[in-house]
């Protein structure tokens, strides 16, 4: 195999066809999306798993408004050759012109307050995927010709007719959305689905480092839908449209389906490239302009990204902040690298792939990680593949940043050190600063401290709180803020080039540091080998002591098939469905007196 295809998919995972199949796309979104001057060349905008689904992505291509979603289908392998499936469907934005060709259920859906929250997580939804399904796209490993193949198969235009017509209440009365007889759908799939593929499959030829030696395209006459009280759905020939199958191969064959008859096309070099494919986006593996604009290697610029450790107490609004910063860094052109560390001995990653991190989100203006392994390592990784300007390691509420600033230290030809950043919480910090060392020692060490959460507590609390900061810290930046929103020009500086008032890492005090364990905080496993009853697990988990502070894990109930993930933070708690291939179930208990509470919950539901 190749150097630039080892580089896409790891060798162990080529072994097997069907896996390497299977994680072909992603690995094609994720290598080439956020390399700077590369991702709009390539049309992507953003990329993000499903979290709490299935096996999905929800992708945003640039040109269209709305979203695209991901879903796994199925996997197969003959002889040397993996072939995976994937359910495509296009989310329009509520205010898209194109919302208008889709049904008048697809319609209504759109228009619902929870629709954006949804579309995030759309495989734990069938109806989503059902009313916006737009195509099927096929990967294809085949280990022999150490070649891989992309086929987007869609109906030219996906058309429903309402037999009995579609009559809606609404407040005004009932009103005639559609005649009998009339089209309920008439969207243009292939339209809306080449986008995608088109930008898949330049990401291919970039990725490989070649454009594709083959292409094939069969059609069949198309079909559409009808539906009625009396009939029911059913399936019929649909005038003037039809089926069509586009394939694309890297140094393969395009491995044709049966059920749609011999190619109408097929080509591959040296014939000229049909006049219709002359200007696709994936005809060369090369990118005019992109090695002369944005991608700092290429352009010989060698400043090192700009390093921020951002901690906090839990609960003090560390993600917000991040969330507004990113922003506020996209909007500037500024792409910022997250690497997040939790503490317990055990993660709700995904396969790691013998990697020393794992993206979990890929999105216009950031990539975020989870640490797996050394952080050198994982930076070294990270800055290879994604080039950020920032990079923001944001560490659990129960760490001390004074722990990883002799780490830091060593990180200095890599990057630039612009920050240590503390965010305390204005509702919960008397209790914390009072009651915890590790929350102390954040505040201790930080050049720049955000109180956040002002508008919950008033004046007076306010300037008591800010005289204890100045007591643990004299020198540090002081700012207010509410729901995390301040410019980071306020902060750090145009271009993060502001001289701050604290110690660089290498100044930073000697001798022992606080942890999270001086405070009797401590993490404790639980290994789960067999389903509980949700029922004795859910009262049990209501009587958790106060000192736990944050509890998580994979677990399995009699009631469902597949395992959930638990959240847990005091005052509430979550479950949520997740992946069938997380088979190991455990729970990690955090907080003050941890491995005899973690004793007692286990007996609790496990009888």
């Amino acid at each position: 195999m190749s150097a630039p295809f080892n580089t896409l998919l790891p060798p162990a995972l080529q072994a097997s066809p069907a896996q390497a199949a299977m994680e072909l796309p992603r690995a094609l979104m994720t290598r080439a999306n956020f390399i700077p001057g590369v991702r709009h060349r390539l049309g992507w905008r953003g990329v993000r798993d499903c979290a709490k689904g299935q096996g999905g992505l929800t992708v945003r291509v640039t040109g269209m408004q709305g979203v695209y979603g991901l879903k796994f289908l199925n996997v197969s392998e003959t002889d040397s050759m993996g072939q995976a499936t994937f359910h495509i469907v296009y989310f329009p934005a509520p205010d898209e012109d194109l919302i208008e060709s889709f049904s008048v259920q697809a319609g209504i859906a759109a228009q619902q307050d929870d629709y954006l929250d949804r579309v995030r997580e759309f495989t734990l939804y069938p109806d989503l995927c059902a009313l916006f399904g737009v195509g099927v796209l096929e990967a294809f490993f085949l280990s022999e010709e150490s070649g891989v193949a992309l086929t987007l198969t869609a109906p030219e235009n996906d058309t429903v007719i309402a037999l009995d017509g579609v009559i809606l209440e609404t407040p005004a009365g009932l009103i005639q959305a559609v005649n009998p007889g009339e089209k309920d759908q008439n969207f243009p799939a292939w339209k809306t689905a080449m986008p995608l593929f088109d930008a898949l499959a330049a990401s291919a030829s970039y990725c490989l480092e070649t454009a594709p030696q083959s292409l094939t395209r069969q059609t069949r006459p198309g079909m559409q839908r009808t539906y009625g009280k009396e009939t029911g759905i059913h399936s019929e020939p649909a005038p003037n449209t039809q089926d069509l199958r586009l394939g694309l191969g890297w140094n393969a064959l395009v491995p044709n389906n049966p059920e749609l008859g011999t190619p109408e096309l097929a080509w591959s070099p040296p014939t000229s490239i049909p006049d219709e494919f002359a200007d696709a986006p994936w005809l060369s593996a090369d990118l005019p302009g992109a090695s002369n604009s944005l991608d700092k290697r290429t352009m010989g610029i060698t400043d090192r990204p700009r390093l921020i450790v951002l901690t906090g107490f839990l609960g003090s609004g560390k993600t917000t902040f991040l969330t507004r910063f990113i922003e506020d860094q996209a909007a500037k052109n500024g792409f910022v690298a997250v690497i997040q560390n939790e503490i317990g001995q055990k993660g709700l990653d995904g396969k790691l792939l013998g990697q020393s991190y794992a993206v979990t989100e890929v999105d216009e203006g950031c990539v975020c990680c989870t640490l797996a392994g050394s952080l050198r390592s994982a930076l070294s990784g990270i800055l290879s593949e994604f080039q950020p300007d920032f990079v923001v390691l944001e560490t659990t509420g129960l760490a001390n940043p004074a722990n990883l600033l002799s780490e830091l230290a060593d990180l200095d030809d890599m990057l630039d050190f612009a920050s240590v950043t503390t965010v305390i919480d204005a509702v919960g910090a008397s209790h914390t600063l009072t009651e915890f060392e590790v929350a102390r020692s954040q505040v201790r060490l930080a050049d720049i401290l955000l109180v956040n959460k002002t508008d919950l507590v008033d004046d007076e609390a306010l300037i008591s709180l800010k005289q204890t900061l100045r007591e643990l810290n004299p020198s540090g930046d002081l700012y207010f803020m509410s729901h995390g929103d301040i410019p980071s020009t306020t902060l750090y500086g145009v271009n993060f080039r502001k001289k701050l008032t604290r110690p660089t890492p290498q100044l930073a005090p000697m001798g022992h540091n606080a942890t999270h364990e001086d405070d009797n905080i401590q993490s404790s496993l639980i290994h789960l080998s067999d389903p509980l009853d949700r029922t004795v697990f859910e009262q049990s988990v209501a009587k958790l002591s106060n000192q736990v502070l944050r509890a998580k894990g994979v677990v399995r109930f009699h009631d469902a098939e597949e395992p959930e993930i638990f959240q847990y933070v005091p005052g509430s708690h979550t479950l949520t469905p997740a992946d069938q291939t997380l088979d190991e179930c455990f729970l990690v208990i955090i907080g003050q007196n941890s491995p005899s509470i973690a004793e007692h919950f286990q007996a609790a539901i496990t009888g």
